[in-house]
Order: C-alpha cells, then structure tokens, then sequence
C-alpha cells in the first residue's frame, strides 16, 4: 500500500480534541512613521480580521482531511466564546462538548500586522482560574462523548488557567479509562511535557525541546539527548521533535532506534502556526487509523510542506494532500 492510499484510512475516523479555545484576532494596517510618545511604529488600522485559532486551526484540519471533530474545550459567554461557538455551527460539527462559564473569559490572541510583518502581538488567558465545579462538569462532558473514539488529540498552548498540573494527571487518567483503546497524541508546553506520561506520542518543536535542556548548538547528537529526555521523563511510546527546515527527529520507546526525516519543505514558511496544527491534525487522524509510525511521521511532513505555501487561513482536503505527495 502507498502512502497516498494510507489518505483513504482517515476518512470518518472520530477524533477527540481537547485544549484551550482560542480565538485569533488580525489588525492589519499601515505603519509609515514613529509614535510621539514613545519610540515605535504608529500602526494605522484599515483592516480586521477575526479566526479560530489554537485547538480550532486542528478541529478545521481534521475535517478537511476528512476526519469528525470531537471537539471539548471551555469557553466564556463574552464575544470571542460566541464568536467560537458560532464558528464550530458553521462547520456543522456537534458543539455539545463545549462548556459555557459565565465567570471565564475565552482567552485571545491579537496581531497587529503592518508593511507584512508582526508589529505586535497581544495574549490573554483564561482571565480567572476555573472552578473546581466547572472542571468537574467539563470531565462530565468528556465522559459523554462517543464511545467510538479512534484517537485523542490533547492540545496544551500554555494558556493559563485551565491546563494546570492537577488538571493534566487527571485528564490523562479519565482518557485511559473512558477510552481504552484510543492513542493520546499530545502537543505539550515546553515547561510541563513530562506530566504527559505513558501517551501514545508527544509532538514538539526542535528548537524549543532544545531551549528546554540549554542546548544552544544543534547538532544530531544533541536532538537525540533532548529526545531521549523527554521520552524517559514521559515514558511516552513516541516523541517526535519536527523542525521543517532541517531533519526531524522520531525516538520510539519500543524499538529506542533514532529515525531521521529529511525536510519536505519547498517554500518559505507563511505561518508555523499552521504547520503546527496540521501536524496534529494528520498524527490524530494517522493514529486512528493504525499507520505504521514512519508512514504517520511521512504524512506529516507532507501535509507541513503544503502548509508552509498556503496562506495561514487557507485549509485544504485529503485529495489536494494526495496530489501534492504525487508531484513531490
């Protein structure tokens, strides 16, 4: 079987996704002088522009790919939760596993954007910390899902307020209980990968496992003792540290041999946001289906370099997959 027939396996496949709502704000304008006040650009707003973005930028990958969205996360009743809320309606994906707090605020990121660059960039988190009797409710909602859940994707961005160290031990515990046989695919923050124990696989950026352990000079030796770090402190059965411009790393616990990828990538990278939340999509939907783990890692990166060329809101289908895999 090829690669591109593996593409044909996601097709239906219910995948959990779990994380932080977040919603992206874009301002675009014009920066053409300096502020009086201070020594920077004074940014002219023309345009702008509002997303999903963090664990919604997966939740529209995985449809697109063909997959069904599961999607449980937590949202307030402000503008942005409904802004979210209305946008998984318009994708037609059951929103029953979204929780509304009254007392949260659904966290945001604004960029300001001016002459193509990043001028500024603006983060709130979950501006209080939820509930014990909201957290209850929302492991409430994950219990009720479907019990045919072929893989579990769990998002972790650092936002602050929900994805606390209690909060990850139990969330992994009531996942192994209520779903048996579902792989967990993580995309941990940099300070807590290791409370991920015992997943199927756990997704970071070279660069920042290497920021992790002060390694500055990246060489092979020094990726595979930031790898194997990580493996041991997880016990994760995979870590995969991806970085498109040069090889990624795979390290699997059962085999301890050390894979190397060659980059796939053929443009500059438009956004490593994206690239990012492509990356779980296609390991969620590859997880599901019982890929071999070099072919998981292959499509990936296959779906990254397609990516990378696309504008950062642009989300393509499994046969625009298929096509770019056959030309390249």
């Amino acid at each position: 079987m090829t690669l591109i027939d593996e593409i044909n396996k996601w097709k239906n496949k219910k995948i959990l996704i779990i994380g932080p709502a977040l919603v992206d704000m874009y301002l675009y304008g014009r920066a053409d002088h300096i502020s009086p006040d201070a020594p920077v650009p004074s940014v002219k707003i023309e345009k702008r522009g509002a997303f999903l973005g963090g664990i919604g930028r997966v939740i529209k990958y995985v449809k697109s790919l063909g997959g069904i969205p599961v999607v449980c996360t937590i949202i307030g009743n402000d503008f942005e939760g409904n802004f979210f809320l209305n946008k998984i309606k318009d994708l037609n994906i059951d929103n029953s596993g979204i929780l509304i707090d009254e007392q949260v605020k659904t966290p945001q990121i604004t960029k300001i954007k001016a002459r193509n660059q990043h001028m500024l960039r603006l983060e709130t988190d979950y501006s209080t910390d939820i509930r014990e009797s909201t957290i209850e409710n929302f492991f409430k909602i994950i219990k009720s899902q479907p019990k045919d859940i072929a893989s579990i994707i769990v998002l972790d961005y650092g936002v602050g307020g929900l994805f606390e160290d209690l909060f990850i031990q139990d969330l992994l515990n009531l996942l192994k209980i209520q779903f048996k046989n579902a792989p967990i695919v993580v995309r941990p923050n940099a300070l807590n990968y290791y409370l991920y124990e015992e997943v199927d696989c756990i997704k970071m950026n070279l660069q920042k496992a290497l920021d992790i352990f002060s390694i500055e000079r990246t060489t092979e030796t020094s990726v595979i003792i930031a790898a194997k770090k990580i493996l041991n402190a997880s016990k994760a059965r995979n870590v995969l540290l991806n970085y498109l411009e040069t090889d990624s790393i795979l390290l699997s616990r059962d085999s301890e041999k050390v894979e190397k990828f060659a980059p796939i990538l053929q443009d500059r990278i438009r956004s490593y946001v994206a690239v990012g939340s492509v990356i779980m999509a296609v390991l969620g939907l590859s997880f599901a289906s019982k890929i071999s783990i070099h072919d998981t890692i292959k499509l990936a990166l296959y779906s990254a370099a397609l990516t990378a060329s696309l504008p950062p809101v642009n989300f393509f289908n499994s046969d625009k997959l298929k096509q770019f895999i056959s030309e390249n």
